[in-house]
């Protein structure tokens, strides 16, 4: 079943941040004019706003190629003063130093785009480049209630808010998925499914337990929902932080699981596979499962979103032959595809 449009809703980081900022990474969150949200979705605006430097440009000392760049992008520009001031701020709030996301997702599948392939974003400019090439965050933009149930009511309002998070290096096995049926936990999944991870698997008897004693001490019974994900990561230390609340259904992606078998989960018959969330009176709850050394290698499940690497030197200016090159592939690309009475497009000759 799919969560209906209210529980989508109570997903959102500005519904339950208030309640658990205690269990997870200090977060501001920046309301987003209509205005600027109209930039975000629109896909044939290239420039960024004015004042939105990325991380790259920073770096470069003043020299005539960036300087130029500049003042053509300062000219054609959009100025949404308010949300870069309200970023900058920020920013300077977290050291420098943040992880982005909209009301429910974060731009994931665009870290091709990034110099360093993560999403730890330094000036106003890196973090609008990767909204701005995110699928994820278009979906939040535009369909968010998409995949509900068969909610025939008016969607409900809410506000577009970017939530900027302090970054932090975490250890990617170290995050795990928690399904919650009726407000019980019933599931873990390794979150990075697609790797093999020797310290979780060194682990696998002790951290279904773990998980289970933090989620009912802190999260039982005081989320909105009855049925819903919580993502969570254990912490050198050895205490858990929540990272995120997601919606239980189809939207939302099972890894290790299957929905179907979620729908009807039984924590009496457990797969081979499957190790026991247990109780400290040893009693079985769930199942927990991690990817094992054996598995198959798989791909990233954002490796569709990418790019090739010439597309990216192209965007950031850093391979101007490359450009060349690919304008001469065009004309010739238009050479062989134009009649003969069709001027072909040509570079203009230099004088």
């Amino acid at each position: 079943m799919d969560p209906s449009k209210r529980e989508v809703v109570n997903c959102m980081f500005s519904e339950w941040y208030p309640k658990f900022s205690h269990l997870t990474m200090k977060s501001y969150i920046i309301n987003l004019s209509d205005e600027f949200v109209k930039y975000l979705q629109d896909n044939g605006t290239i420039i960024l706003p004015k004042g939105a430097t990325l991380d790259i440009q920073a770096q470069k000392d003043s020299e005539d190629e960036w300087s130029d760049s500049e003042d053509v992008n300062e000219d054609c520009a959009v100025d949404f003063p308010d949300v870069i001031g309200a970023i900058k701020q920020t920013l300077q709030s977290l050291n420098h130093k943040a992880f982005p996301k909209l009301n429910w997702s974060a731009p994931r599948d665009a870290v091709w785009i990034t110099p360093n392939n993560n999403l730890r974003c330094t000036t106003p400019g890196d973090i609008i480049l990767l909204l701005k090439s995110s699928d994820f965050v278009t979906y939040d933009l535009t369909s968010p209630f998409k995949l509900c149930e068969n909610d025939l009511t008016v969607d409900p309002a809410y506000p577009t808010q970017l939530v900027l998070r302090k970054w932090a290096n975490l250890v990617v096995g170290m995050e795990f998925r928690c399904f919650v049926r009726n407000r019980k936990l019933i599931a873990i999944s390794q979150r990075n499914h697609t790797q093999y991870y020797d310290y979780v698997e060194n682990q696998k008897d002790s951290l279904p337990t773990e998980i289970y004693l933090f989620f009912k001490e802190n999260i039982e019974n005081k989320f909105d929902n009855s049925n819903y994900v919580v993502d969570v990561y254990k912490k050198r230390d050895g205490d858990f932080w929540i990272i995120d609340f997601n919606p239980w259904g189809s939207m939302t992606d099972p890894l290790l699981f299957a929905w179907e078998e979620l729908m009807e989960f039984d924590a009496s018959s457990l797969n081979e596979q499957d190790c026991p969330i247990l109780t400290n009176d040893g009693e079985i709850v769930g199942a927990f499962r991690y990817t094992g050394k054996d598995a198959t290698m798989q791909p990233s499940e954002t490796l569709s979103h990418r790019m090739p690497q010439d597309f990216l030197d192209l965007t950031r200016g850093e391979d101007a032959t490359k450009l060349i090159d690919f304008l001469r592939m065009r004309i010739q690309s238009d050479d062989a595809d134009s009649s003969d009475d069709e001027e072909p497009w040509r570079l203009p000759s230099a004088s």
